[in-house]
């Protein structure tokens, strides 16, 4: 059967066009209201799918034989086909099922993204230049507005605040960098092949982005454009043959590197901080095991490892790495930090859905760099070994991202290893027959039906996504003036996703309004639902012992704070409350079990000294509290509040001591250990005053008045008594001015006994 006006052919090039004009503009999505620019994004994903598909069922109503063949042949298909299915299994192992929804859901969007531009573009490889001109505009527009947004802050701030503040289209400065890295190959290939008549507008382009992606600072994104101008010198040597022009066609795309780099070296040089922002050469230098942020990523995949033995089969549950993965990390992260991702999309496959389903998404890509190597070798159409090359470089950016970043479920990403995939698909040896199998068009209304159900469940995550933006506006200023209440959280609960995308149920941050909004039965009935969906934190208890202390029940809050401390033994804050409920039942063995444990993982000096506190006031043996602060002070010789603490317990005792001799009227003793006190902790106005008391007592008027004058230098007392007794000092040695003077200080204080003092010595 001949082509006719009845099957995909006659869609319009102009159509299609313009279809990928709206895929790639979804970086420029309006997304402020949204904690994640993640929803808005597979919202608009969902839509444009199912306006797509819609369009082609009703377009087109015969498609060609060898469009779905293209689809039945590809090993690609397959494979994504295979590991889409896998990932919908986990929800058998999951237990947490609404974030396997949530995430299968994305993949279904990413499915039908695949799909629809393959039969949109399959046979249309005429169309690419312009595909690759539109990739090399979105680079244009979104590295301009991120430099414009860069220097517009770096003016009202600080070169540090403004490279922060990067990622104004993405939400994350590694995705930004991401983003842009794997728009590069679309510059480098529209240079060499496709767009040889806009090479200044590339080459401007170029520097744009490299240059945003430089201060950025993302050491993944330089790794992978460093293979980027490897492979692209490959491209060229092949395609073009070794020879003088072919070596200054690559060279000239050298340059706006090295404009890049000594631009973006001097920024970073007048930066404040020596950790991300720091010269090109240092940053790179950084990736070593000795890096703080490698070690914790290599802790990260090693915890990462544990979890996917532990569940080897299905996994966790996709989407459920960031729920599941907190008790590995429970004696790593500080306070309430958790991973989210692993920093490795292999690896967190593997754990959320099995092994076999991580082998299957690993040999995705090995399969696309070989068919595309073969290609690219072997064939000796220049068009193939161009498109080949271009999928080439694709899968090498969004792999080496997968491996130490999370591009996976960020929609800017995914719609490029789309690209990857359905490029490999529709690069196939051209036939020539003018005849074609026409085949009917109704299975294409299963895609619009599943594209129409992405839209109800993106919507879904939409809505959540807003609600989670105003939490944490009022969970960042304290709970003061709040948007939300307990019960409006409660009444815009979505109806699926019950976590936010920081892992929490929203039910707990239903029971921490409750709890502000001092409801607390409200409050505990919806920390108690929590725990169910998320009890890994240790909040939810560390609220409870609040409501139940409030209520006055101390048993209950003593037993809640110690499990919330125990779930994160790191946390500072959890630390301090179960050691002063400790205190408060007298617990001396507890508090030093819950320092042993909390220093055991994270040795800080306001460990020893919260410990030390919680004893003192429990009246602990002071000799063994002096020995347990001296072991502090062994740690960290250096802190200074270990050896106040050391010195204010040590002239305690002192005072103690010298107040018992007193009492037998031992004064010489008496005086020894005022001095050891003095010496202890020679800025206590409290000794100074003891001293001047036991001068005075020994009409020694002189050395009394001196100490009582060094007390208030260091103090201000508000009784007045200091000030009365500085007075008689001076009275009794025949300095009347200087008694009335403070006669008069201690009367404006309302001491009693020195009015009588002024109408007898000062009229």
């Amino acid at each position: 059967m001949k082509s006719s006006s009845k099957n995909l052919e006659n869609i319009s090039d102009n159509i299609v066009i313009v279809f990928v004009l709206m895929l790639l503009i979804i970086d420029f999505l309006p997304h402020s209201a949204n904690e994640d620019i993640a929803y808005p994004q597979f919202l608009y994903l969902a839509g444009l799918n199912s306006v797509i598909a819609l369009y082609i069922a009703v377009k087109a109503k015969f498609i060609t034989a060898d469009m779905t063949g293209s689809l039945k042949r590809s090993y690609v298909f397959w494979f994504f086909s295979i590991f889409v299915i896998l990932c919908g299994f986990s929800f058998a192992s999951a237990v947490n099922t609404t974030l396997v929804l949530e995430k299968f859901i994305e993949l279904i969007i990413a499915f039908c993204i695949l799909v629809n531009f393959t039969f949109l573009l399959k046979n249309r490889l005429h169309l690419l230049p312009k595909i690759i001109l539109i990739v090399c505009i979105v680079a244009f527009l979104q590295s301009a507005i991120e430099l414009f947004h860069f220097k517009r802050n770096f003016d009202k701030a600080s070169i540090t605040a403004a490279l922060s503040d990067l990622a104004l289209s993405t939400g994350n400065i590694n995705i930004l960098a991401a983003s842009l890295t794997i728009k590069i190959p679309f510059i480098l290939l529209g240079f060499a092949h496709y767009l040889p008549k806009k090479r200044i507008f590339l080459i401007i382009t170029l520097l744009l982005v490299t240059t945003t992606i430089f201060l950025t600072a993302a050491r993944t994104a330089i790794i992978s454009m460093i293979l980027l101008y490897i492979l692209f010198a490959l491209y060229n040597f092949k395609i073009n043959s070794f020879n003088k022009s072919t070596i200054i066609k690559t060279l000239i795309l050298v340059i706006p590197i090295a404009i890049t780099i000594a631009i973006s070296g001097s920024i970073l040089k007048k930066a404040s901080q020596n950790g991300r922002y720091v010269s090109l050469t240092n940053r790179m230098e950084q990736i070593n095991t000795k890096d703080a942020s490698t070690r914790a990523r290599l802790v990260t995949w090693k915890n990462t490892f544990e979890m996917a033995n532990a569940n080897p089969l299905l996994g966790v549950g996709l989407g459920n790495y960031k729920v599941e993965s907190i008790p590995y990390e429970k004696t790593q992260n500080d306070n309430s930090t958790i991973s989210l991702h692993t920093h490795n999309d292999f690896l967190e496959i593997t754990a959320e859905t099995g092994f076999f389903n991580g082998l299957i998404y690993l040999s995705l890509f090995v399969i696309i760099g070989i068919i595309n190597l073969k290609r690219f070798f072997k064939s000796d159409q220049i068009e193939t070994q161009s498109l080949a090359m271009l999928s080439l470089m694709l899968i090498v950016v969004y792999g080496m991202d997968s491996l130490l970043n999370f591009p996976m479920f960020k929609p800017t990403m995914m719609i490029f290893l789309c690209f990857t995939m359905l490029f490999t698909i529709i690069n196939e040896v051209r036939s020539n027959t003018s005849e074609t199998i026409l085949l009917k068009n109704s299975f294409y209304w299963v895609i619009v039906i599943v594209s129409l159900v992405t839209i109800y469940f993106a919507n879904l995550g939409y809505k959540a996504s807003a609600l989670e933006f105003l939490i944490k506006k009022d969970d960042a200023s304290g709970y003061k003036n709040t948007i939300l209440t307990g019960d409006e959280v409660i009444k815009r609960l979505p109806k699926y996703k019950n976590t936010l995308t920081t892992a929490e149920s929203f039910y707990e941050y239903a029971g921490i309004y409750y709890y502000n909004e001092n409801k607390m039965d409200q409050a505990l009935k919806y920390l108690t639902k929590a725990d169910k969906i998320n009890p890994h934190f240790g909040r939810i208890y560390f609220y409870k012992s609040l409501i139940s202390n409030t209520k006055g029940n101390m048993d209950s809050a003593f037993v809640y704070a110690k499990q919330a401390f125990y779930l994160r033994p790191r946390n500072i804050n959890f630390y301090t409350m179960s050691t002063q409920f400790a205190r408060a039942k007298s617990d001396t063995t507890e508090i030093l079990k819950q320092h042993k444990t909390f220093t055991q993982y994270r040795n800080i000096p306001e460990a020893w000294k919260i410990a030390a506190n919680e004893l003192q006031k429990t009246k602990y043996n002071k000799k063994k509290l002096l020995l347990f602060i001296e072991k502090g002070i062994k740690e960290f010789p250096g802190d200074s509040t270990l050896l106040k603490k050391k010195s204010d317990i040590a002239a305690v005792e002192y005072l103690d001591q010298a107040q018992a001799f007193l009492k037998v009227n031992n004064k010489l003793k008496a005086l020894e250990f005022y001095n050891k006190a003095l010496k202890a902790d020679p800025s206590n106005a409290d000794i100074m005053q003891y001293l001047a008391f036991y001068y005075y007592n020994l009409q020694d008027y002189r050395q009394s008045l001196g100490y009582f004058l060094k007390a208030l230098e260091l103090r201000q007392f508000d009784s007045g008594r200091t000030e009365f007794f500085v007075a008689n000092c001076y009275l009794k040695i025949n300095d009347k001015v200087n008694a009335c003077k403070y006669f008069n200080i201690s009367s404006s204080k309302n001491f009693t006994d020195a009015r009588s003092q002024i109408i007898e010595n000062c009229k």
